[in-house]
């Protein structure tokens, strides 16, 4: 049965937390303080409304966002700010003020509320902070607890890892760091939206749980290898004498009461390559969402990054609406450097395997037939970074099919050969070639040749000696503005001055429709 769960703070966690509740089937509505935040937000398939906690108020339609709301998930950080230990509880009173008591509620908080221990800090430790941080989500959550009661369970997280959040960036190029020896408590984001998710589902409400990865790195070794891993300047800390202050969180609770299993138990695991991104390389075939591939389309779905080329149609790419969308693509025209274009491609690929993300790029027709996907194979093979490519129907198979023009058949052409216009210079032996293929009572599928038909036309009629032989230029094949004009090689040039055909055009040469 489908939950209506609020989530206060749709950030870094509460986003990726928000789709995957939704995505369960549940009904979500979520909260953020920024304008502009709250549009962009807005490409979600669930509400975010504009609300903003104050000390003495709260802004916003806060009685619609709580209206018939069975779970409240409080997912707002106290800020770095002056006073933060008197003002951050003033916020959550305010929010519990608002909220009826039989409202179920999850408070992320923090294992800030725990000061150095010399035993494994589990739930029963009491808390005792020793930075005002601390102080302050401590006292909130005891605001919590006295209006909530038995209704709301305080999930205490350790250190946010995760996509985005690559260990390897939050100390890299510092100098002289302490506490070389400690241990690291650090949580990925996937485990913190695990344990909210066992925590609603098994109604285990009226808690306070601990969560934190079980293996806990020395502090010195894993921020090294960790900015090593994204090629950055590895951090340099002092060199001490002194005894690490101890702080290890202990998540048995967790484990044990919710029957959870920790995918990444060990932080380390960040960095292995099964726990970094996916990338996929797929043909989207002509334009119409009917003709993807089943896999091409789970992938699409379940992305999380997609890089995308100038003609993927838009049905094609609201398959995922919450995927950050990368335009990639070059129009015909374009001025910009192919090379430096080819360059920030292969960056963003580095960058989101790096970062864990799943990386989806979409080509238009099939990647390997005039979809450069050579150039980006050849790029990953070199930096060891896995990948898969998936075809996709191209342009002129389609095109062939949708506009019944059988480019091989049997007496008649045993062979097609795809070309591009784009190689030729309109002179040489290799067009004299493809003409001659013609002749022989082969067919041609010509890919890019709209604009260069006035050099490419004479060449073929010169070396196949038939002015004759039928050509058909199909425009936007599969799309509902697809377009036939069917032709000679003699005729087909004023043929398109007198019917201008938009781009993409393939042309299907030396064999007619069948009518």
């Amino acid at each position: 049965m489908a939950k209506k769960i609020a989530i206060l703070g749709i950030g870094w966690l509460g986003e990726s937390l928000a789709i995957n509740l939704h995505q369960k089937g549940n009904i979500i509505s979520g909260s953020s303080s920024s304008i502009s935040k709250t549009k962009e937000l807005a490409k979600h398939p669930f509400y975010v409304s504009r609300i903003e906690v104050l000390p003495n108020e709260i802004k916003g339609d806060w009685d619609s966002f709580i209206d018939d709301t069975a779970y409240l998930i409080i997912n707002i950080p106290p800020r770095r700010i002056e006073n933060i230990a008197t003002i951050y509880p003033s916020l959550i009173t305010q929010i519990a003020d608002k909220t009826p008591k039989s409202v179920k509620v999850i408070f992320v908080s923090s294992t800030a509320v725990y000061g150095p221990s010399d035993i494994p800090i589990s739930e029963n430790v009491e808390a005792i902070p020793i930075k005002e941080s601390g102080v302050a989500v401590l006292a909130a959550e005891k605001v919590i607890q006295n209006h909530f009661g038995e209704n709301a369970t305080i999930l205490r997280l350790a250190g946010l890892i995760g996509p985005d959040r690559h260990p390897g960036k939050f100390l890299a190029g510092k100098r002289v760091l302490k506490n070389a020896a400690a241990q690291v408590n650090l949580i990925h984001r996937e485990d913190c939206i695990g344990l909210i998710n066992a925590i609603i589902e098994q109604d285990c409400f009226g808690e306070v749980i601990n969560g934190c990865a079980s293996k806990h790195p020395v502090r010195e070794n894993y921020y090294k290898n960790a900015a090593k891993i994204l090629e950055l300047d590895q951090p340099i800390f002092e060199v001490t004498e002194k005894i690490a202050e101890k702080k290890i969180i202990d998540n048995s609770k967790s484990k044990e009461l919710l029957n959870y299993t920790y995918k990444f138990d060990n932080p380390e695991q960040i960095f292995t390559s099964e726990f970094t991104g996916k990338i996929s390389i797929i043909g989207a075939g002509p334009g119409t969402i009917k003709l993807l591939t089943l896999q091409a389309f789970d992938l699409i779905k379940d992305a999380e990054i997609i890089l995308h080329d100038n003609l993927i149609s838009e049905e094609i790419l609201e398959i995922n609406t919450t995927a950050e969308r990368i335009y990639v693509g070059r129009k015909f025209g374009d001025k910009f450097c192919q090379m430096k274009r080819q360059e920030n491609i292969n960056n963003l690929f580095s960058k989101y395997y790096y970062l864990g993300k799943k990386v989806v790029r979409i080509k238009s027709g099939d990647p390997y037939i005039y979809g450069r996907a050579g150039e980006e194979a050849r790029y990953l093979t070199k930096e060891k970074i896995p990948f898969n490519v998936v075809p996709g129907i191209s342009a002129a198979l389609a095109a062939a099919s949708y506009c019944n023009i059988p480019i091989t058949e049997r007496q008649k052409s045993n062979a097609v050969l795809i070309c591009t216009a784009h190689t030729a210079d309109y002179s040489f032996d290799q067009l004299k070639g493809i003409a001659s293929l013609l002749k022989a009572g082969n067919s041609l599928a010509l890919y890019m040749g709209l604009k260069s038909l006035d050099k490419l036309i004479p060449k073929l009629i010169e070396v196949t000696g038939n002015p004759n032989i039928p050509i058909n230029a199909i425009s936007n094949v599969s799309r509902e503005n697809e377009l036939l004009l069917s032709s000679t090689l003699g005729e087909i040039e004023a043929a398109i001055k007198e019917n201008p055909l938009p781009m993409p055009v393939v042309f299907l040469i030396g064999i007619e429709p069948i009518q």
